[in-house]
């Protein structure tokens, strides 16, 4: 996990997992072993995971204190927003039935 400083290295490359919150907590780490035990999963949708910080925080224009995760999309727009916690199976769904997903797994077919 890494904690990028602007989005918009991103854009058009990954989709990113964001876990903001207490890194202390049961829910934060819990949250973070699930979506590990995915690793390739992640790999395949382009997936990063990164820490949410503040000024990822004020970039989204996030209400202080969100603790969750948020998912941001090859565009850079959010396409999910959910509390802690947040199973990979919900996040793979609704990438799945992304359009660009779908194009990406339609070429990889070949």
């Amino acid at each position: 996990m890494s904690t990028g400083q602007d989005l918009k290295q991103y854009q058009w490359k990954n989709r990113l997992l964001l876990l903001f919150g207490d890194e202390s907590t049961s829910v934060y780490n819990k949250q973070k072993s699930i979506f590990s035990q995915e690793s390739h999963e992640l790999k395949e949708r382009d997936i990063l995971i990164l820490k949410g910080t503040k000024h990822l925080e004020r970039q989204l224009n996030l209400k202080n204190n969100f603790s969750g995760v948020i998912l941001i999309g090859k565009d850079g727009g959010i396409k999910l927003k959910e509390p802690f916690v947040v199973y990979p199976k919900t996040i793979f769904v609704l990438i799945d039935g992304m359009p660009m997903r779908r194009a990406e797994m339609k070429k990889a077919k070949g």
